[in-house]
């Protein structure tokens, strides 16, 4: 992660000691203490065992039902891809590096892990913002939706992901593995002083966090408002049209009503993937923003490192979130449970529940 200390190290939720000399070199006094390290070591290693399961196990399910094409799947397999990165260059470096209590790699394995921290980091936050666009797309506008048809649907997949690439290419540029006065190595960031970091992470927290924020709340905020719109000040409208003409609009009502109910879980989860997105990364961001603004910032007080880490909690709830919305992926993994069960349990009698749950349900197959 982009956790920056008065050394400008990326990453780390060590507590070093810092000491300006008359040349303006850092100096960093080893005072790791090691109660703190053990709790980080057992946190970061729970959020990389849960993180890389859950999404793997997901992105199983959801691959195995890409011939159904649905629009939310979609999202989701990209959510899940950006997750595992945040989890295999975000979370595992860090637990590598609280473990060796030092940077052990070449230069360019230092660089291409600080790219590919920020991208997942990015990666994370534009794919819920696509997500979202989409969502009001579909809803307030629906007939410019229906004419770009199959094609819109990896448009703001391929945007997040070349947004993501393109903007964290920085830190290629800004990280690399220097030699400390100590005579140790330790993968920096360079910045211009006095200014460089408060800039550098200002940026950050505005890219991946505030903006992705203001844009998801806007979208919410329109998508309520059309659907206040289609529900009451247009009911007359629709109270009419059914005394008119009851057995046809009957007929459609019902199929109507499939579609807005599959519709409204779409919103309830992407809501639900908003606002926990928010709850786990906002300590980390402000922290981040007081540490650099502040310049008697306390931030590597044990309780401030523990809030940072638990930002990828976010990477271990979004694939569960999702299945908990969706009736056709809950069910092929109740599936697929159910058959590792009963491979595990040759003799004993298959549960009924197993052999009665389907997936091929065709309004939940949509999302």
């Amino acid at each position: 992660m982009i956790m920056v200390n008065q050394s400008g190290t990326y990453p780390t939720f060590q507590t070093p000691t810092t000491l300006q000399n008359a040349s303006n070199t850092t100096i960093m006094l080893d005072d790791r203490d090691d109660n703190l390290a053990k709790v980080q070591i057992a946190i970061l290693a729970i959020l990389f065992v849960c993180a890389t399961l859950s999404n793997f196990l997901i992105l199983f399910v959801l691959l195995k039902r890409r011939k159904h094409n649905a629009l939310m799947h979609t999202f989701m397999i990209n959510l899940c891809i950006a997750d595992l990165v945040v989890a295999f260059f975000q979370v595992l470096p860090q637990l590598v590096w609280v473990v060796t209590d030092r940077f052990r790699g070449p230069d360019i394995l230092c660089r291409l892990i600080k790219y590919l921290q920020v991208v997942g980091m990015f990666a994370s936050s534009y794919m819920i913002v696509a997500m979202t666009f989409d969502r009001h797309q579909a809803i307030c506008r629906p007939m410019m939706t229906y004419k770009k048809g199959m094609a819109r649907w990896n448009v703001p997949v391929f945007v997040a992901w070349a947004a993501s690439l393109v903007l964290s290419i920085p830190q290629i540029f800004i990280f690399s593995k220097t030699k400390l006065p100590t005579g140790t190595y330790e993968c920096n960031g360079a910045f211009i002083e006095p200014w460089g970091t408060k800039a550098y992470i200002t940026w950050v927290t505005a890219a991946v966090f505030v903006l992705p924020t203001l844009v998801i709340a806007t979208c919410q905020v329109l998508i309520f408002k059309e659907i206040h719109d289609s529900i009451y000040l247009k009911s007359e409208r629709i109270t009419a049209m059914v005394k008119k003409k009851t057995q046809l609009v009957n007929g459609k009502d019902t199929q109507k009503s499939e579609v807005t109910t599959a519709m409204s879980k779409t919103i309830k989860m992407t809501m639900v993937i908003v606002l926990v997105y928010v709850v786990c990364w906002a300590p980390f961001f402000l922290i981040q923003m007081w540490s650099v603004w502040d310049p008697k910032a306390e931030t590597e007080r044990p309780v401030f490192v523990i809030l940072m880490m638990l930002a990828s909690l976010n990477s271990c709830t979004n694939p569960w979130i999702y299945t908990t919305f969706s009736s056709s992926v809950s069910n092929d993994l109740h599936q697929m449970f159910c058959y590792v069960r009963r491979g595990i349990r040759k003799n004993s009698i298959p549960e009924d529940s197993c052999l009665t749950g389907t997936s091929t349900v065709p309004k939940d197959s949509l999302y």
